[in-house]
């Protein structure tokens, strides 16, 4: 069945929603902006870590407020490098596959933990009102590596003479 000029243009209108959503979803994380970055969610929409095995989830965040102070609150900061999201679509749904690399530090003191992690979100999108949402996603890290970084002290460990 071939699709009309409308449908087409209709799909390429909807993967360049979600690129842009995904874009957006980085930035206001890694500026702490949680209201932008919850107001990318539906109103139910969840953040979660993968369990592993029968372990529940590390991270389960459920709801705008929840996950607008989950963003602002953050115990790190960092910086998100996103690939595009290998997408599939049905109807006002959405599924999407993003593999990702984090770079973060817990706090600005010198031996502080800093992290590097590579991983993927697996994602599930509806259209609600004409506008691509997150209903879910759940991060899969494949790959963490934590160093301690102590600075570089300026003064000497001699004892002074």
């Amino acid at each position: 069945m071939t699709r009309s000029i409308e449908e087409r243009l209709q799909a390429l209108e909807d993967r360049l929603e979600i690129i842009e959503l995904e874009a957006t979803y980085a930035r206001s994380f890694d500026e702490r902006d949680g209201e932008t970055w919850s107001s990318l969610f539906t109103a139910d929409g969840v953040y979660q870590s993968r369990p592993v095995g029968d372990a529940p989830p590390l991270t389960f965040v459920q709801g705008r407020s929840a996950l607008q102070a989950f963003c602002t609150d953050a115990a790190f900061a960092g910086i998100h490098f996103l690939h595009l999201p290998q997408l599939a679509f049905d109807g006002d749904r959405a599924t999407a596959r993003i593999h990702l690399e984090f770079h973060g530090d817990y706090a600005e003191d010198a031996g502080a933990p800093r992290l590097a992690m590579r991983g993927f979100y697996d994602v599930a999108y509806r259209r609600i009102e004409g506008s691509w949402l997150i209903a879910h996603r759940v991060t899969t890290a494949f790959d963490r590596e934590q160093t301690t970084v102590l600075g570089y002290p300026t003064a000497s460990a001699l004892p002074a003479s």
